[in-house]
């Protein structure tokens, strides 16, 4: 029989979930590629760039529907990781919830829940690198170009 889980489980989950942010724990929600402070991000574009800007850096149709699959596909691939995170987060909470808590178990639980995420953010590189390699090094200058000016979206 499965089990039911009351409302308040999900919610203390996305408390969790929330809480781990906040102690910047990655969340592998979405890869930065906007500067700042990330070293690779300049050398990398985010999808929405590519799509921004696809005329202006003068993309072919065989490298939009070549973008189109590795997004496509790469995105199937993280949501059902993201559903295993949702997973491996409830199951952590189950682990801390009690007035004691089992450090073997947790820790293990909680390995579970950096392993989905790093997985996750894998894939985001993954993408943004195969994404990269379909533009000729000069559009990836253009695009450089463009965002510099601000027209990141």
């Amino acid at each position: 029989m499965t089990r039911v889980r009351p409302l308040h489980a999900f919610v203390r989950t996305a408390l969790l979930l929330a809480a781990l942010a906040l102690i910047g724990l990655p969340s592998g929600a979405r890869a930065q590629t906007d500067g700042g402070d990330d070293p690779i991000a300049e050398w990398l574009f985010a999808p929405e760039l590519l799509m921004q800007h696809r005329r202006a850096i003068g993309l072919t149709d065989e490298q939009r529907d070549a973008a189109s699959r590795i997004i496509q596909d790469l995105q199937g691939r993280v949501v059902s990781l993201q559903w295993e995170l949702l997973d491996e987060m409830e199951s952590l909470s189950d682990a801390i919830e009690g007035p004691r808590v089992d450090l073997d178990l947790a820790m293990d639980r909680f390995a579970g829940v950096l392993d989905r995420e790093a997985e996750i953010k894998r894939l985001h590189l993954e993408l943004l690198i195969r994404l990269k390699n379909l533009l000729s090094p000069e559009q990836q200058a253009q695009l450089r170009r463009l965002r510099a000016e601000g027209g990141a979206g």
